[in-house]
């Protein structure tokens, strides 16, 4: 299985285990993964903590989603987690508000249109 293939894979069992913890209801949208009960957006972000190359994942967020997920007054669930087998181990799970965030967005090299920024786990955690 490819790379790309097995973040999507990972990224949704991380969704999978916010959704469990936060009582959450799937909800896909462009720039959201759920809602919380009272239907604020949630945006669900992991990192994997055990790169091959020996380095740890970063949490990848996009201005222009960050924007809309501070206006609608949406959270960010972070996720690290390790890879193990063909599923993840959870390492710990964080809720924060993401008009709360104060994040320096820098050029994507046009992926997805937007700036980005890369926030190492031990800023969140």
């Amino acid at each position: 299985m490819n790379r790309s293939r097995k973040a999507a894979r990972y990224g949704r069992l991380a969704e999978e285990a916010a959704q469990r913890r936060y009582g959450l209801d799937a909800d896909h949208g462009s720039w959201h993964d759920a809602r919380t009960s009272d239907g604020r957006p949630v945006e669900v972000k992991a990192a994997m903590l055990n790169r091959r190359d020996g380095s740890e994942g970063r949490f990848r967020i996009f201005e222009d989603y960050h924007e809309r997920l501070a206006e609608e007054r949406g959270l960010y669930v972070f996720v690290p987690y390790r890879a193990r087998g063909r599923g993840i181990q959870v390492v710990d799970m964080r809720s924060v508000d993401a008009g709360a965030l104060r994040l320096k967005f820098y050029g994507a090299g046009g992926h997805r249109g937007s700036n980005q920024v890369k926030i190492h786990p031990r800023r969140i955690f």
